[in-house]
């Protein structure tokens, strides 16, 4: 079987199963789009074990820094509103500053992928609680589901030796 459709068949009963896994028995805690979208960062990071390592370095990164910013916020008078919202508005612009950054360290050098985990983090709700850790978890989830199916993509690929 060619490459393409391999990693297409992979991924697509990767996803089938792991959609029935999620949204069946894991969610509200395992969030599905999180995982999707750091499944995508994963391949996007150009797979293998460095594309696992850039994907979830720089997801929890960029959801970190997140959590950090709007924690922040609540504590110098940030808000939505009014004055607030341009303290808000300067302290998210700070946040894409850095997440652009540090990406001079190779590690977290995957600028899409921190702003997946920002995204990701904004996305849930911009959570200072338990669910924080949940967002942590899917996205781990999802780049970890990324190597699999690649994995598996790659074994249907191989050539058998006689």
């Amino acid at each position: 079987m060619n490459g393409l459709n391999a990693i297409s068949l992979s991924v697509g009963l990767w996803v089938g199963l792991w959609c029935f896994a999620t949204l069946g028995y894991f969610e509200p805690h395992v969030m599905t789009w999180i995982t999707f979208l750091t499944w995508g960062s994963f391949y996007a990071a150009g797979g293998g074990m460095s594309g696992l390592k850039k994907s979830i370095a720089c997801a929890v990164t960029g959801a970190l820094v997140s959590a950090a910013v709007v924690w922040l916020n609540g504590h110098v008078g940030g808000g939505v509103h009014g004055v607030g919202l341009v303290i808000f508005s300067v302290l998210l612009a700070v946040l894409g500053w850095v997440l652009c950054q540090i990406s001079r360290v190779d590690l977290v050098s995957f600028i899409p992928g921190s702003f997946i985990g920002a995204a990701s983090y904004f996305g849930a709700g911009a959570p200072l609680d338990q669910k924080l850790g949940w967002v942590i978890v899917s996205i781990l989830c999802g780049s970890i589901m990324g190597i699999i199916s690649q994995k598996m993509g790659q074994a249907m690929t191989a050539k058998v030796r006689v």
